[in-house]
């Protein structure tokens, strides 16, 4: 089942889009008025070789018009924010990648391609914290039980856990105990081990590492030094993914991503993680590998997954209770001809699906990529 929104007032579904930020929402259902705030960033240089932008709208009001609705915060990432950075880690932001909330909501976690972690808290939007984590971070990835920040270092092959402390507003990591340096795994069906997203379970206790060169590493990060427990080959996952979701008992990873060891391709997997932490298993739940497709962002919206086809210009829908693809939507539009959907954010009521887009409309500059929602 292959389904395409329109725009059309009154629909239940309608496809949303904010062309400045390159931003899309489609609509699940009916949406209440509780109010929460959608968060995005651009990673075009606002300084010199450096900075971006942080934009954040009101949810209800993104989702219900548009085309009306200004940013209720345009952060120049230039600015306050990377002398901050520049103070802490001598050296400037550039890139601001991906964007997490703890699960209490109070502060962001954004990460920078240029090596920095930075702790906001997200009702102040007071800068607390900026770490370095070497030459670059694609991802910090902060646990459930909100006691620590994984954060995947792609340029150096390194895996490094930052405790977090956010009454205290404290984060921390020790070199010598917190970094692993999974360069030493290579080999064989692991021919490159760079870490692209550390995606947790709900426990907090394990941390889905997948690798530039395909395959997984599963880590126990509540060791000291940290464990891995469980690993996986390129033949059990294939290279560069960096979505992933748990629903229910089931993780859900992805493989593609873009890279050039895997320019196009999209893999969607199912894991069994009951056999943690002595194994773990792989299922492939769909392909598109003989299309032209890119699998990207991944979210989970009630029982369903929905995994985006940045090359496809799709959102491909699962159900997490058979794993079978039960339908996609076809983002084309008047809009676009070729969005490119990227990450993917879910309303705090499942009402609305936010999703980044990559493609050439808006500012010719815009470089949209981190997306999350605050409730």
């Amino acid at each position: 089942m292959k389904m395409r929104f329109t725009i059309h007032t009154g629909s239940l579904i309608r496809l949303l889009v904010m062309p400045l930020a390159l931003l899309a929402a489609v609509a699940w259902g009916l949406s209440s008025a509780a109010a929460y705030e959608v968060w995005i960033t651009d990673q075009s240089d606002t300084g010199k070789e450096s900075g971006g932008f942080l934009y954040i709208y009101n949810g209800g009001k993104l989702a219900a018009k548009p085309s009306d609705t200004k940013s209720i915060l345009a952060l120049d990432l230039a600015g306050d924010v990377g002398k901050f950075c520049e103070d802490a880690t001598k050296k400037p932001v550039r890139r601001p990648h991906m964007l997490f909330f703890t699960r209490d909501q109070s502060h962001a976690i954004l990460s920078f391609l240029s090596g920095q972690v930075l702790f906001m808290d997200a009702e102040s939007r007071k800068l607390e914290a900026c770490l370095s984590m070497g030459k670059n971070v694609h991802a910090a990835w902060p646990t459930p039980d909100m006691k620590m920040v994984l954060a995947a270092n792609i340029a150096e092959k390194k895996f490094i856990r930052i405790w977090t402390d956010y009454k205290a507003h404290k984060f921390t990591f020790d070199p010598t105990t917190d970094v692993m340096n999974l360069a030493t795994e290579e080999g064989g069906e692991r021919p490159d081990t760079a870490p692209i997203c550390p995606i947790t379970d709900a426990s907090s206790k394990y941390a889905f590492i997948t690798l530039r060169g395909g395959g997984l590493f599963v880590v126990d990060v509540t060791e000291t030094p940290m464990k891995i427990v469980a690993t996986l080959d390129n033949n059990d996952i294939h290279p560069a993914g960096c979505g992933g979701v748990q629903v229910g008992d089931v993780m859900y990873l992805n493989s593609g991503g873009g890279w050039p060891v895997a320019p196009l391709s999209y893999d969607v997997y199912a894991l069994d993680i009951s056999g943690l932490p002595k194994s773990v298993s792989a299922k492939l739940i769909t392909s598109r590998d003989t299309r032209f497709s890119d699998s990207h962002g991944m979210v989970g919206v009630g029982r369903y997954v929905w995994s985006a086809d940045r090359a496809g210009n799709e959102i491909e829908i699962i159900d997490s209770l058979t794993n079978l693809s039960v339908g996609s939507i076809d983002l084309n539009s008047q809009f676009s001809g070729d969005p490119a959907p990227d990450l993917l954010a879910v309303s705090p009521d499942g009402a609305y699906v936010f999703m980044g887009l990559r493609g050439p409309k808006g500012k010719e500059t815009a470089d949209p990529h981190g997306l999350a929602v605050r409730k």
